[in-house]
């Protein structure tokens, strides 16, 4: 798997050094820091991504900008910078595993997006917030 995605990013996309570094330095997680980034970046729209390194887990993250929706065009709004961890549907992760995400992430996030992705290379996105936190009305 991570001969396909090295080859993909030589010699099919032009990214920025900083996914092929994170694709290498973390083999194990790269097709899914590779799609995840890809969908974000492509099919979402966001903006001003990036990756972070969270050398605790041994993987890296996306960081970057929500698109404003529609109905927010034209008005002054700020954009909304969000992390997600792309993750295999495959892996066991655990409240610790979580825990760690939120504590070696600067700054410190509220929330912090699970960008699952599954064998089809679908990806569902769960959000995680700390501690206990009242839905949205």
């Amino acid at each position: 798997m991570f001969y396909q995605v090295n080859l993909i990013l030589d010699e099919t996309f032009q990214f920025d050094g900083a996914l092929k570094d994170a694709c290498t330095s973390y083999p194990k997680h790269a097709g899914s820091l590779f799609q995840t980034y890809n969908d974000l970046t492509l099919a979402q729209k966001w903006t001003n991504v990036s990756i972070v390194d969270i050398p605790a887990l041994k993987r890296a993250a996306i960081r970057g900008d929500i698109p404003a929706p529609p109905e927010a065009l034209g008005q002054d709004s700020s954009p909304q910078s969000r992390i997600v961890v792309p993750c295999s549907l495959s892996e066991d992760l655990s409240i610790e595993w979580i825990n760690t995400v939120f504590e070696n992430v600067s700054p410190p996030p509220g929330e912090v997006y699970m960008g699952i992705v599954s064998d089809d290379s679908s990806i569902v996105y769960y959000k995680l917030s700390k501690g206990m936190v009242k839905p949205p009305q």
